[in-house]
Parts: structure tokens; C-alpha cells; sequence
């Protein structure tokens, strides 16, 4: 079965700890090194700073989790950590509807400027976030494993 890749209508919420073991399988799919579950339940304990998101969707089976986003808000920055999106869905609006969720909340916390990183030659990626006004600043070398490759520093300001 080919699925369409028009734009899913997703619902994104705050991440809760029973969303993990979904989030975990995201995590594995999308990263040669993907992040732990104690690397996740961090962000559980850092009440006030960390903002982990979650998009849902319901095709009629119930409710799945599709895509994730981690951030941290602290001292009126946004960082994103993490974005991933199951690979059955990519290309379809999620880390588009999950971004704006973020942007949305942080600019609410008062949030003046946002930061990430992304590999050098994830141009999709690159490409997303210039869309919503992110632009590299620098780049730090050698910055990923498995490929060793360098990240891009992208920064969006004036929030």
C-alpha cells in the first residue's frame, strides 16, 4: 500500500512517560545513534526547562504517536535537542505542525531566541527550519558519529 503524502493532521501534545516505549521506536528508526530512555526520562526531571512534545494521530485504529520534538527553554532561549518523525509519515507536515507547536509555547514563555544543530548534509531538515526563520551561525566540526560529520548551528532571531 503507497501512502499519500498530502498533510497528516496531527495533534501535538506535551510528552508524558507512558508515550516513551512509541517514542523509543521513533528514536531507533531515525538515528544511527539514537537517544536512551534514561536520556528521555532527563527531560521528565527537568521540570521548567525541558519541553518534550509528542504528535498524535487517529487513521482509525486509535491513537499512535507519528513524531516527537525535545527542547529545552532556559534563560528566554529555546534549544531544540530532537526531532524525529516515523518514517511512514515523513514528508507530510508532522515536524512542521510539531515546530510550530514549539515556536508557539516558547514565544508565549517570552522566548527571544532559538537555537539547534543539524548534520551538514541533512539538507531536508536545513531546509525546514530556514522556513521558519532559523539561519546557520556556525558550524562545529566533526560534531556527529556514525557518519563522523559536522553539525550547523541555526539560529531564529528576532523570535
Amino acid at each position: 500500500m503507497t501512502m499519500s503524502k498530502t498533510r497528516l493532521a496531527v495533534t501535538c501534545h506535551s510528552m508524558r512517560r507512558e508515550d516513551l516505549p512509541e517514542v523509543l521506536v521513533i528514536e531507533s528508526l531515525s538515528f544511527a545513534e539514537p537517544w536512551t530512555e534514561e536520556m528521555f526520562l532527563h527531560d521528565f526531571t527537568s521540570e521548567g526547562i525541558a519541553e518534550p512534545l509528542v504528535a498524535r494521530v487517529d487513521e482509525g485504529a486509535g491513537e499512535r504517536i507519528v513524531g516527537f520534538l525535545c527542547a529545552w527553554i532556559v534563560s528566554g532561549e529555546l534549544h531544540i535537542n530532537n526531532i524525529a518523525v516515523h518514517p511512514r509519515y515523513r514528508g507530510r507536515g508532522v515536524a512542521s505542525q510539531l515546530l510550530e507547536e514549539m515556536l508557539g509555547r516558547a514565544h508565549a514563555k517570552g522566548v527571544t531566541v532559538g537555537y539547534l544543530e543539524v548534520r551538514a548534509s541533512n539538507e531536508a531538515a536545513a531546509a525546514l527550519y530556514k522556513g521558519y526563520g532559523f539561519r546557520p551561525i556556525s558550524r562545529r566540526r566533526n560534531y556527529y558519529d556514525h557518519p563522523l560529520e559536522d553539525a550547523i548551528v541555526m539560529r531564529k532571531e528576532p523570535f
